[in-house]
């Protein structure tokens, strides 16, 4: 039991000091992880498929929306960005579609609803 209690203590500070059971407006941000590179180079496929046209590209384009997509599912409130400059990961799939979308066939309404045409 006494071994316990200095346990404790230490999880709960450990915790703590992780950010963890914090305010519910704290934003994960993305900048740094292992998927960063992932959403550069998703970004970076749909705009080559404007730049490029072809085949190729336009593969590549819809499958890094298509990753993209998965990771704003998955972490929608996330941020990714330069510190000051920071947007959501709803954010940036909504601007890299209204941007680029349409090299791919995908377009996003008013209401935040996408469409492949």
């Amino acid at each position: 039991m006494r071994l316990l209690l200095p346990l404790a203590a230490i999880i709960s500070l450990a915790l703590a000091a992780a950010g963890c059971g914090g305010e519910e407006n704290t934003l994960e941000s993305l900048a740094g992880t292992p998927a960063a590179i992932h959403i550069v180079k998703d970004v970076e496929a749909m705009a080559n498929a404007c730049k490029n046209p072809s085949k190729k590209s336009h593969q590549a384009g819809v499958a890094g929306y298509a990753n993209l997509a998965k990771i704003t599912s998955i972490h929608p409130n996330a941020t990714f960005g330069p510190e000051d400059t920071e947007v959501t990961m709803r954010q940036l799939l909504r601007r890299s579609v209204e941007k680029t979308g349409h090299c791919i066939g995908v377009s996003v309404d008013a209401n935040g609803r996408y469409h492949v045409e």
